[in-house]
This record gives C-alpha cells, structure tokens and sequence, in this order.
C-alpha cells in the first residue's frame, strides 16, 4: 500500500511540474533562442558566401532575408522571426510561417514592433543577446535577438518571438489540483506509514512480553487478535512451539519416571526374589513342625496356639509368593475381551461388601467400547485390587464408586479404551499420589505396598498405562488406558 500511494505521489508531482508556469516558460525560452541564433547563423552563412559579389557590405537583398527566414522558421510551428538593421532603424523581412506567410518590404508592422525594436536594437547596442518575457491574462510572448557581426561591430541582429499559450486558466487550475493531489496523497502516505508502523510496533511488543512469558509458563499464549496478519502468524507459530516444547519436556520427565521405575523395580525384584526364596525353605519347616505339634497336643490350649500359627504361617506363605510373583517377569496369555463385561464381572464379587460398607455402585459401561487383546485374568487382578482399594477408603462414612468404560483416543492418535474408577474417598496429597505405585510404599496399617505397583506393571505390559488423580476429602480417580484391538489411527475429527 505504501509503495502504491508513494509511486502515485511521484506521478503527481511529476505531471504538475510538467503543468507549471516556469516549466512551460522555460521550454519556450529555449526554442526562441535556438531560432533567433540560427537565423544569425544563416545570415553570417549567406554574408561570407555573397560579400565579394554584392552591395554594401552588412546587408542582404531582402529576398534572400525573407528565403533564410522562412528556412529557419518553417521548423518550429508558431514561430515568428527576422532580421534588424542598424541603417534605417528598421525590422525587415520577418515570417509568420503557421499564418500569414513570409512578409517580404523595407518594413514590418504588428502589434509587438515596439517591443521587437527594443530587442533587438539592445541586442546590437550591447554585442550580447537580448531578451524580454511579457505575461498576458491567458499567455505569455517571448522574444530574444542575436547580434550579427559583419565587422568590427554589429550593424544588425537576428530575433525570434513566440506566442506561448500552453497555460491557460484551465491548466492552472489543474496544475493547483494537482498540487493539492500531490499534498493529499503525502499526507495519507505519512498517516498510513505511522499507522503501520504503530501497529508493528505494538505486534512486537506484544511478542517480547509473550516470549518473557514462556519463559516461565510454557503453557502460556500469546493473544496476536486483531493485529496485522504477519503478527498473528508469528504469534501462532510462537504458541506452537510453547505447546511443542511443554509436550516435549513432559515426556521427557515420564520416560525418565518410568526408567527409574523400572530400574527401582529391577533391584528391588532381585531382592525379593532372594530374600522369598531364602524364607519360604524355614517357614515350610516351621509349617511342618506346628503341624505335628498339633497333632501330638492333647490340651485344647495348644490346639489353639497351634492353629493361629498355622494361620499366620499362612498369611507370610501367601506374602512370600507374592514377593516371587512380583519378582518373575509378566507373562501374558492375551485374548480378545470385552472390557465392559469383565468390569461388571469384577464388580459383582464386591456387591455385598460395597452394600456393607454403605458404598453406592455407579456404572457407564458404553457398548461402542469394542474389544481389547489382554490376558483376562491378569486384567481382573488389576481391577479386583483397584476396586478393593476405592471401596477401603470409603469405609468411615460411605460414599460413591463411579466405573465408567468407554472409547477414547490417545494420545498418540490411535484407538483406545479407557475404564475410570472413581470414589469419593478420603483422597491422597499430591505427594502420595506421587509415589502410589513405588514398590512397598502403601498407607495401609496392614499392607504390603505391592498391589499398585503390580497393577502399574500388568498395565504397562498390555502397552497401555494408568494413572491415579486424587485430592485430599476429594476422592480419588484411577484410569487405565488400554489399546484397542484395531488399533488403526482415529479420524481426527473424532478427537
């Protein structure tokens, strides 16, 4: 736009200085001149050729004036000229070749002769060319003479006259309109680049205190409506690369959680795996030996000591394999399974102790959830500890537990069910959430810390993932996210 209004301000003010008084006068002053010289010219040409031949000396019979005036003449239309001789103080033989033709006699008559006479006559007074500019109401005569040197002083002059009416009112007028176009257009060129100007300026500013922000927030945006185009762009691009770079550094953070998971759950698995296997060969002697005791003992007493240790007995067996279970690696025996159906499944083995403990069962199961390929069996273990779990923590007042199964897509764009079990708890502190699924770390007075992070490997293993959101007198919400059996990527209008 600003290239536009400057190229049409340059034409502007080229067309009105074209259209100017001075323009025009100085253009008319440079033909009268050039016609009043080579008219002196042809006759200083004709005198060299003739002056061994003729009169006297200085002059030229006037037909031979009036065939170099019309010579010369005849090339600039409206062109008037001729020739001034000192004897006589008289105009001869000047032409009017756009009208009345060449005048040929002893002397000229029209309306300017007076000022002809001055000219030219200066011109031979003073040995230098001559000039004067009248100015009329719609035009302006030029005139300019030339002396002519025939010996040791001029004893004649040549001169040369134009009527010059390229500037009438008319033209005036549009050279005054035009000037005022000129004006006009460089105001708005002015206005125009301020505004643009401004407007970038502000776009800038608007960055630099955006980019200040990301540094900070990288969840921060930059608000670029109603700046100019190149700003929004910008700014777009700049939101992109926040998000980008959030998304980047928060894998980042979950790939390296995972790792030290899974190295914490790699020691920690050989560990267990010795010390399980270092115990269970004493406590089978132990078992074997209270059994005998009780066997032999004949008071009711002993009998009943005997029975609670077999009990207890059972209860370290029982942690023992699952110390081993969890030190093994998961084998998986995967097969098409309905989610929602072994959801429902797991939730009615809790219905008389949610009916006991006052906890009010809610489910969404959807039916477009489809299939997943996980080992069944391993699943229902997840969700049996998940669900036994949500119930405990609702166990002083009630509450409710919300199970939800349903489609989804993940984050990588493909297909994928999600089961949510949700209660409304106790809750957790960020900083237990935090370590939910760390080997051995629970909040139960009795329990081992195993069950989560077993899950979180059962889950991991089917290539899927879980995750524990919770706030404290807040509940608690567990989603598990599991691919779907076709898999493929999801319409990303669908999302």
């Amino acid at each position: 736009m600003v290239v536009v209004l400057f190229a049409g301000t340059f034409m502007t003010a080229l067309n009105a200085l074209r259209s100017t008084k001075s323009a025009i006068l100085s253009e008319g002053k440079k033909g009268v001149a050039e016609m009043a010289t080579r008219l002196a010219q042809s006759y200083e040409v004709e005198m060299r050729t003739r002056a061994p031949k003729d009169g006297t000396p200085g002059q030229l019979p006037a037909e031979v004036l009036a065939r170099l005036s019309q010579g010369v003449l005849e090339e600039r239309e409206g062109m008037v000229g001729g020739y001034y001789w000192v004897a006589g103080q008289r105009l001869a033989s000047y032409a009017y070749p756009a009208n009345e033709g060449v005048q040929e006699g002893e002397e000229a008559s029209f309306a300017v002769k007076p000022a002809v006479l001055e000219v030219a006559q200066e011109a031979v007074r003073t040995g230098l060319p001559a000039e004067r500019v009248f100015t009329g109401l719609a035009d302006i005569i030029v005139l300019y003479a030339v002396p002519i040197q025939t010996g040791t002083k001029p004893t004649a002059s040549a001169w040369a006259m134009m009527r010059l009416s390229g500037l009438p009112v008319s033209n005036r007028l549009r050279a005054y309109l035009e000037a005022f176009g000129l004006g006009l257009a460089s105001l708005l060129s002015l206005v125009l680049t301020l505004v643009v100007v401004r407007n970038l300026q502000r776009g800038v500013q608007k960055i630099e205190g955006g980019l200040e922000l990301l540094e900070g927030d990288l969840s921060s945006r930059i608000d670029a409506e109603g700046d100019p185009e190149e700003i929004q762009r910008i700014a777009k691009a700049i939101n992109r690369m926040g998000m980008n770079l959030k998304q980047g550094i928060e894998n980042e953070k979950q790939i390296e959680n995972r790792m030290r998971h899974s190295e914490r759950l790699a020691a920690l698995g050989r560990l267990v795996a010795a010390v399980a296997h270092e115990v269970r060969n004493p406590l089978a002697t132990i078992r074997l030996r209270v059994q005998m005791c009780e066997e032999d003992a004949k008071s009711t007493a002993v009998h009943e000591s005997c029975a609670v240790a077999l009990e207890e007995i059972e209860r370290l067996n029982g942690m023992v394999n699952r110390l081993l279970s969890f030190a093994q690696p998961v084998q998986l025996h995967p097969g098409p399974t309905e989610l929602g159906r072994l959801v429902e499944q797991r939730l009615a083995g809790f219905q008389d102790k949610a009916r006991h403990q006052g906890v009010n069962l809610v489910t969404s199961l959807s039916e477009d959830a489809g299939t997943v390929n996980v080992d069944s069996s391993r699943m229902a273990q997840v969700f049996d500890n998940v669900i036994q779990n949500a119930i405990e923590a609702m166990t002083d007042a009630g509450g409710t537990l919300s199970v939800s199964v349903a489609p989804v897509v993940a984050p990588e764009g493909t297909r994928a069910v999600c089961v949510e079990i949700q209660d409304t708890g106790i809750g957790m502190s960020a900083e237990t959430a935090g370590r939910i699924f760390d080997p051995f770390f629970t909040t139960k007075a009795t329990g081992t810390g195993l069950g989560l992070s077993i899950c979180h490997e059962l889950v991991r293993a089917h290539g899927g993932e879980i995750r524990v959101t919770s706030k404290e007198r807040m509940g608690t919400s567990v989603r598990i996210l599991l691919p779907a059996a076709n898999g493929a990527a999801a319409n990303p209008a669908s999302r």
